[in-house]
Formats: C-alpha cells, sequence, structure tokens
C-alpha cells in the first residue's frame, strides 16, 4: 500500500527547539497500513521501547516532511529566488522580498521556513537516539533508524543550502538546548554524508508491500541518489560519479513527461523518493491554490479553489528557453485564457476538492541522477548520452560535444527545463561561480523591475532568522551582509 496513505494532517503548532511527535496507530484490520492520528507532547524518554512505536515514530518524520516540501513560503524561497519564477508584484511585501533579495532577519516567512525544518530534524533525531534501546525485531529497528538518518540528511541538505551555516542538532538534547552554535558548512555537509551514507548500508532496495513494507518508504537507491547529489553540490565530483552510478539501471524514465506529475501517478518507474499527500486522508497537496488562476480552476472544472494573483509565476526568460517541440513547456506552464497570463499548471489534479491535489511532490527521480551524473563526469560521450536519454523523452533531438554552449551550459539548460517548479533551480544555480549568478539574477531583476537591480554574494544565502540568534545567545552568528 502507498505511504501517502499513513499520514493525516497535523494541527501541532510548529516550534524551533520544542520536539513534537506526530504518531500514528497501526491499525491491523485495514489493507492501508497506517493512519495517523494526530498527538500532542509525547514523552520521548518512554514512548519508544518497542519496534512498532519506533516505526510510528519515523512514520511521523515522513509526515513532517509534507510541510518542508509542501510549503508555500519554502516553495517561494526555492522557485522566486532563481531565474523561474518571479512573484506577484501587487503581494505581501515580506513575499516579495524574497524574490528580490531585500529580506530580513525579521522576515517571518524565512522564520516559517526554518522552523518547519528543524522540527523535521527533531522528530528524526527522536528516532535515531531512541531506536537502539527499543525491544522487538532488530532488523525493523535498524531500517527505521536508517530511514530516519535519510530524512534528517535531506532536511539538512536544505538548510545548508540555503543558510550555509546553522546550528547542527543531531540529538534530542541540541534540540531542546536553544544555545546551539552554528556549524560551518562544511561541517553540516560532512553530518549530511554520513548520515545518508550509513542510511544507504541499511536501507532496502526496494518494498513489497504490507505492514512495515510499504512502497514509499525511504531505499538504498534513494539514499545513494541523495548521497550523489550532496557530492556533486559541494564539489566532489568522483565521490558524486560513485554514488550515482549504483543508482544507473534501477529506475526508468517514464514515457511521458506529464504522467510524472499526474494525479494518482505515485511512486511509478521514475520514482525514487517523494513527498507523500492524500487528499483522502485530509492531506492533499495544496500548492496550486495558490499557483493557478482561480478562473483556470473554474474553466477547467476543478472544485479545488485557486488564486486571483499566483504567488510563483513562470519568468518570460524561462518560458523562451524551451526549445521548439519541447513537450515538457506544455505540462509545465499553461496561460489562462480569461486573463492571457502564464502560471504553474505542473501539479494540476482535475479532480482536486477541498481537500487538496491527489499529487506528491517528486523529490528525486531517475531524470536528476542522469542529469547529475553527466555534470559530474563532465564532457564524454557518455555523459551526453545521459542528457540525451531525457531530451528523447521531451522530444528533441541529440546533442553533443558540436552543440553550442559550454558543457555546463548545456546540462543546466536541461536540468532547467526538465525541473522547472520542482524546487532545483536555485540550488542548481549555487553551483556555478558566485559571479556567474549575481550577474544573471541582477540582469533578470533589473529586466523584471525596470530599475538597476545589483544582487551581491552576499545575498545568495538567507538571513539567519532573528529569533535564532537571540534564543542562541551570541553562539549563533548571521550570514554577512545581513
Amino acid at each position: 500500500m502507498n505511504l501517502k496513505n499513513i499520514f493525516q494532517t497535523s494541527r501541532l503548532t510548529p516550534e524551533v527547539f520544542g520536539l513534537v511527535l506526530m504518531i500514528a496507530l497501526v491499525t491491523s484490520c485495514s489493507e492501508d497500513f497506517l493512519d495517523v492520528v494526530p498527538q500532542d507532547r509525547i514523552d520521548k524518554t518512554t514512548f519508544y521501547s518497542t519496534a512498532g512505536e519506533v516505526i510510528i515514530g519515523v512514520n511521523g518524520v515522513y509526515a513532517s516532511l509534507r510541510s518542508d516540501y509542501g510549503n508555500l513560503n519554502l516553495f517561494t524561497m526555492r522557485e522566486a529566488r532563481s531565474d523561474n519564477g518571479q512573484l506577484n508584484p501587487n503581494g505581501q511585501s515580506e513575499q516579495i522580498s524574497l524574490d528580490s533579495f531585500n529580506e530580513t532577519p525579521g522576515n517571518l516567512l524565512v522564520l516559517d521556513g526554518w522552523t518547519n525544518m528543524y522540527r523535521t530534524i527533531s522528530l528524526a533525531n527522536a528516532v535515531i537516539q531512541n531506536g537502539p534501546n527499543a525491544t522487538g525485531d532488530p532488523a525493523l529497528i535498524a531500517r527505521a533508524i536508517a530511514e530516519a538518518k535519510f530524512l534528517r540528511g535531506l532536511t539538512y541538505f536544505q538548510l545548508v543550502r540555503l543558510w550555509g551555516q546553522v546550528p547542527l542538532r543531531t540529538s534530542i538534547t541540541d534540540v531542546e538546548n536553544a544555545a546551539v552554535a552554528s556549524s560551518p558548512a562544511a561541517d553540516v555537509y560532512n553530518q549530511i554524508v554520513k548520515d545518508v551514507t550509513e542510511a544507504s548500508a541499511a536501507l532496502p532496495d526496494s518494498y513489497t508491500g504490507g505492514a512495515t513494507k510499504e512502497v514509499g518508504r525511504a531505499t538504498k537507491f534513494a539514499a545513494l541518489a541523495l548521497l550523489g547529489k550532496v557530492e556533486l553540490q559541494r564539489g566532489n565530483k568522483t565521490a558524486a560519479v560513485t554514488a550515482l552510478n549504483q543508482v544507473i539501471g534501477k529506475y526508468s524514465l517514464m514515457a511521458n513527461y506529464a504522467d510524472i506529475h499526474k494525479a494518482g501517478n505515485d511512486n511509478k518507474a521514475e520514482s525514487i523518493f517523494e513527498a507523500n499527500f492524500n487528499p483522502s486522508n485530509q492531506t492533499g497537496m495544496g500548492l496550486p491554490a495558490n499557483l493557478v488562476y482561480q478562473s483556470e480552476m473554474t474553466r477547467l472544472g476543478v472544485k479545488a479553489n485557486g488564486t486571483t494573483a499566483p504567488a510563483v509565476i513562470p519568468t518570460n526568460d524561462l518560458i523562451s528557453s524551451y526549445e521548439v517541440g519541447d513537450l515538457r513547456k506544455n505540462a509545465t506552464i499553461t496561460t489562462s485564457v480569461a486573463e492571457n497570463k502564464p502560471y504553474v499548471s505542473k501539479y494540476l489534479d482535475l479532480a482536486a476538492a477541498a481537500q487538496g491535489h491527489d499529487i506528491n511532490l517528486v523529490v528525486i527521480r531517475y531524470a536528476d541522477v542522469l542529469l547529475s551524473l553527466a555534470e559530474a563526469l563532465g564532457e564524454t560521450p557518455t555523459a551526453y548520452g545521459y542528457i540525451n536519454q531525457v531530451r528523447a523523452r521531451a522530444g528533441l533531438g541529440t546533442i553533443d560535444g558540436t552543440t553550442p554552449g559550454t558543457f555546463i551550459d548545456k546540462v543546466m539548460k536541461e536540468r532547467r527545463v526538465e525541473f522547472a517548479f520542482e524546487q532545483s533551480r536555485w540550488f542548481d544555480l549555487l553551483r556555478l561561480p558566485a559571479a556567474q549568478v549575481t550577474a544573471l539574477m541582477s540582469a533578470q531583476l533589473t529586466a523584471q523591475q525596470g530599475v538597476t537591480v545589483i544582487v551581491s554574494a552576499n545575498d545568495l544565502l538567507f538571513p539567519i532568522p532573528q529569533p535564532e540568534i537571540d534564543l542562541a545567545q551570541g553562539l549563533v552568528t548571521q550570514n554577512p551582509g545581513y
């Protein structure tokens, strides 16, 4: 049974330093393996006493992941920051600042994103720390701990790319203690690599279904794919090749690009890891309500809400970057009939109602492995072969060393249109030289706003939220430029 069926909406209030466990009750009489029933404060010293409770604990980490990937503020931070998306200029000022690099340490949207991710980490820490003392099936306990390490590594990978230096909280005590010093980005990356490497050694290749073996949980190959992406991001291309090569051939590209994000198409052949959403459990994905015009929802017969002003709008530069005949364009961006303006249509479920859209957010998919491996290998026939697999699915011809542009330009262009609005573009840009990124974003914002805008190297990281600095009593320092 798909893992998305285990999650119910959590009504807990996020706290940066509090440990909150969202747990599930095992339902033995249902084909659905788990239904999560929100619980408030759970005693972390007594709860994780059995293998079953450890599994329930790691299910809470998966549930928290929904808030990391389906959260509009984090989506905005990852998408509007790049040259793919821009924010509605008439929107709320704190939102607009995320697009124009003008946010301050007191920005509440930045704090919300930070809080969401540390909540996920705190839940993972509880499983990792308490799991070894639980009784029951040792293999099941070890697997649950490995899942928690994968999820913690995945979350720190988001944090370090958005903020650079961050407090490295790896135990329950760290989470409860507000005064935890910032760790250099290099140390955070080292912890991520440790977590994900250990996870890859303990996780199964796949899941067969049935109680505690649901498709959708983190696998060995999800951990290896994440490890490859982490190593590529920090410049260790040889290590990235080693990790990513182990995933080659374990998945396949879906024949139709539009089917990747089609409603109900969860955990298909291309998917390596997804953040799960499920309207039947009141946890449908809500992003389209902020991305799609209400007029379009009405025209298409979608009962779910839309908006009069989408929060993130595709830029003209992105739209023009698609080659003629690229099948990915119409599967990603649509022009509204009433407004005659483009909007992000990638995540539309035509049957969606008030409970949200029946679409999982794919965090890692096989096309990402192919293009990441190509980037790590550099300009070789093998690398072009991986790129051309992705292009063929998009209905495009092959490219090679004679195609105009540098190799990295060609890789980045392919990644841009393949993963548009999959919360990837900003992180891809960060692998380029800082001067190149600031020049690109300065030009885009200048054209967008009609006045000269200068983006500096300091703008490539978000400010550490001021409440974190205040609570840490001087142990956490602000990023330069803020």
